[in-house]
């Protein structure tokens, strides 16, 4: 027996409610849970920086360093992914291997950096990576001595290191960065003792020297009162420092310092060792005047005669002098 349609205004009604309840679905309050989702720990992220495992061999210690050496050469000599070049840069940041000898390391982390350079497209990364390196105080003055070589060669590379690099040069804004870094090394008392000071100063030598067309102006202003300071009589800088810096003096800024310069030249009982580049340096930015004290020194002091007599020569040859007696 058949079911009886339901009544035309039940249907209606009916209809009526659901519609109502179709669009008001999400007025409705929301289920409360117990909160064992919010507490499940969040899946740990992918690694977005995968460690090439075929580079590890450079802190087996295992290894005689030159053997690695050696390796990561020859690894790397067709190229160099963006991960090993990631790796190295963070082999540089950390201590050397705890039973690696620290002369083993450092020559280890020079290749890694010469690796570095060659291979690096990202000029602002090398640069900041680098800097980063000689400005870290816990680093070994040796790694920060080395760090600013490769910056001063990324400046200023010679023909065939040009060739070899990938990386494109330095902008202005780059190479001043890094020559503010290299003047602020430099004149930096906790590295008064190392070897850093004398580094720096020589590669600016270079760097001034060449046809670069980095302009080092500022750097050198930086320097010149710590310049003026060691070229003083009873200076507390070393005396290794102090050589570096008359060497530098003559060439940074010849005429300001050249008054001083003759001072330590022509001072009797200054050491010798200071004396040398004082003379060598009169050679350079010296006046017709020098002549007669120069070859005097060359005549009296057979520690100074060649060097005395050999900036006599360029002193004649510079000024264009024909008859010097």
């Amino acid at each position: 027996m058949f079911r009886k349609p339901l009544p035309f205004l039940t249907l209606a009604v009916l209809g009526v409610a659901g519609f109502l309840a179709w669009k008001n679905w999400d007025k409705t309050p929301p289920v409360q849970t117990t909160g064992v989702e919010e507490s499940r720990p969040s899946p740990k992220p992918r690694p977005t920086n995968p460690q090439p495992s075929h580079l590890a061999f450079l802190t087996d210690t295992g290894q005689p360093y030159q053997v690695r050496i050696n390796q990561l050469r020859g690894m790397l000599a067709d190229g160099c992914s963006e991960p090993e070049l990631r790796y190295m840069y963070q082999l540089l940041e950390k201590a050397p291997p705890a039973s690696e000898l620290p002369e083993h390391w450092y020559v280890l982390a020079n290749d890694i950096m010469a690796m570095v350079h060659n291979h690096e497209t990202d000029p602002e990364r090398f640069s900041q990576q680098l800097r980063g390196l000689l400005q870290a105080n816990h680093q070994p003055e040796v790694i920060r001595d080395y760090a600013v070589q490769h910056l001063v060669t990324w400046l200023n590379p010679t023909s065939t290191q040009a060739g070899a690099t990938r990386l494109p040069a330095a902008s202005p804004e780059m190479a001043a960065e890094v020559l503010n870094a290299l003047a602020s090394a430099a004149i930096d008392p906790s590295l008064a003792h190392s070897t850093i000071p004398g580094t720096t100063l020589m590669m600016l030598v270079d760097l001034v020297r060449s046809d670069s067309g980095v302009d080092c102006t500022q750097a050198i202003a930086t320097l010149h009162p710590w310049l003026h300071q060691a070229l003083q009589d009873g200076s507390a800088l070393s005396n290794p420092i102090r050589v570096s810096a008359v060497s530098a003096a003559g060439i940074l800024a010849p005429k300001e310092f050249r008054p001083l310069i003759r001072n330590i030249a022509y001072q009797e009982n200054a050491g010798s060792s200071l004396r040398l580049p004082a003379i060598a340096a009169l050679g350079q930015i010296g006046e017709q005047a020098d002549l007669t004290k120069l070859r005097a020194i060359a005549a009296t002091s057979p520690e100074l005669t060649y060097a005395a007599q050999d900036a006599s020569t360029k002193l004649v040859s510079r000024l264009g002098i024909v008859d010097p007696s």
